[in-house]
């Protein structure tokens, strides 16, 4: 590795400045002999330059400018290297002279926004040089007559040659502020919002009579982000109880703008306009009570179906139910709402804290831990909740929670709906602290300069609609659950 930077800086009357200019380039080369893969063999390279101006006058009003001049060997030569501006404004707004009568009441009021550009590079995967075209040994087999017939596997052409392969981009914008009052309580507020271009997907728009063995790669995709992030904290001293508090918040939603896939049948179906971790399935509306039913209702197109199975509506009103009745069902898998939130006391030679942590707008399926008695190939290979006890369909229990029992697998049960949907949100006392600390003459007696006694706890509590498993997993009871732990110790200082 090699870097190099130049720094500037001064203050003259009311004006700071400040510059920085970097160069850097690096060099790694695997040198393990068991390795085979020949792409290893060659040197991994990066390099660019980066700069930075800042200024500030009157510590009132701040500009900075930056840039990044990077080169990767991702890409083709007309692409390897991109340019990546950003800048930022603050405002210390409690810093202006006419700001000065409410200085008892706020300590500081500061107002900031930025913009900029960053790039990835990291758009391949584990492949490299992903602008030229691979070429694959797994094309059609040819025969070779003789006294044996020898098999010989073709070779062909995998991914297509791109030359055009460039930088993914992000375009982030941030705005927020900060603001402190009576020198106890301080908060922080921002919005972001981020537009990313030129994301790395196979093309999906492509159709099969172009006649091209694999779907080329290219930069097409785009996605929007948006959100907020907010902290809090606030200190109070009464008499000889020192309380504080602490919280933060983070909201993030994202949504798909293109993906290169064509117009599904039904507009229901499409990705575009929802998160990219967002899951489609049927819209379940409970299980079918008799014959009857199941006869007046659209057909179902996974087996034969029983009273007792799941019953799914048929979107499209075609008069079956089939993977074209699939749509967005509830919140994604990966939690769009995260926060946190605790306090400490002390009062003399005692301290007291909890810490709780949660998630919102999440949910998620049951995976086949919840689903095996309902859907395995054979009954004697599922696992039974207890909660199945008494709560399974039968023709005495017409309004229960799970489907009817098979001794075979059941596909119609099986399928992703809404039927086996939950809510994955959750709050948790994720820790709790309790100590004492001896006072100094006693300590001094005994030649040391500290000793505070504890006890503390983690995971011990957890709030959820869902109760079967630590909903933080979500994909079954089959993993390992968070474990609650305990500790009694000893603080020492000599």
């Amino acid at each position: 590795m090699l870097e190099a930077g130049i720094n500037y800086g001064r203050t003259f009357g009311k004006h700071t400045v400040g510059a920085l200019f970097l160069y850097q380039q690096s060099q790694k080369n695997y040198t393990d002999t068991k390795n085979t893969l020949s792409v290893k063999a060659l040197p991994y390279r990066h390099q660019g330059i980066a700069g930075r101006i800042t200024y500030n006058f009157d510590n009132r009003y701040f500009i900075e400018g930056n840039f990044g001049y990077n080169g990767s060997e991702n890409f083709s030569p007309n692409h390897r290297f991109g340019f990546f501006p950003a800048g930022a404004i603050g405002w210390l707004l409690s810093e202006e002279p006419f700001f000065e009568p409410l200085k008892d009441i706020f300590d500081m009021v500061k107002f900031k926004a930025s913009y900029g550009i960053v790039g990835n590079d990291k758009i391949g995967g584990n492949r490299r040089f992903i602008y030229n075209e691979t070429v694959l040994t797994s094309g059609a087999g040819s025969y070779q007559f003789g006294s044996t017939n020898t098999t010989y596997n073709g070779i062909r052409l995998g991914n297509w040659p791109n030359d055009e392969v460039g930088w993914e981009k992000a375009y982030k914008l941030n705005v927020g502020a900060e603001i402190s009052l009576f020198g106890k309580l301080k908060m922080q507020a921002d919005y972001f919002r981020e537009r990313r271009d030129g994301i790395f997907l196979q093309s999906k728009s492509v159709p099969g009579i172009a006649g091209l063995s694999t779907q080329p790669w290219i930069n097409v995709g785009k996605m929007k982000n948006h959100g907020v992030d907010a902290s809090l904290e606030y200190y109070q001293q009464i008499g000889q109880v020192q309380l504080t508090m602490r919280g933060n918040f983070t909201y993030a939603h994202n949504i798909i703008v293109d993906n290169d896939e064509p117009a599904w049948r039904e507009p229901y179906m499409n990705r575009v306009g929802q998160s990219n971790w967002q899951t489609f399935g049927l819209v379940a509306a409970g299980l079918f009570s008799s014959q009857e039913e199941i006869d007046g209702w659209p057909t179902q197109s996974w087996g034969v179906v029983q009273p007792g199975d799941i019953k799914y509506l048929d979107l499209n009103g075609d008069g079956k139910v089939d993977e074209y009745d699939v749509k967005p069902l509830g919140y994604p898998d990966v939690p769009e709402i995260t926060y946190g939130f605790g306090a400490s006391v002390k009062w003399k030679g005692f301290d007291f804290s909890v810490f709780f942590q949660g998630v919102g707008n999440v949910n998620f399926f049951a995976n086949n831990t919840y689903t095996q008695p309902f859907t395995a190939t054979n009954i004697s290979m599922g696992n039974v909740f207890t909660d199945l006890v008494g709560n399974y369909w039968t023709p005495e229990n017409l309004n229960a929670k799970y489907p009817r029992l098979t001794t075979s697998a059941n596909e119609n049960n099986k399928q992703v709906s809404s039927f086996w949907m939950v809510d994955g949100s959750y709050i948790r006392l994720k820790n709790a602290e309790i100590g004492y600390t001896l006072p100094k003459s006693w300590v001094n007696k005994m030649r040391i300069e500290g000793l505070r006694i504890y006890i503390s706890g983690m995971n011990l509590l957890t709030f959820s609609d869902f109760k079967l498993w630590d909903p933080d997993l979500q994909t079954g009871a089959a993993n390992y659950p968070n474990n609650k732990v305990y500790n009694i110790g000893l603080s020492l200082t000599f």
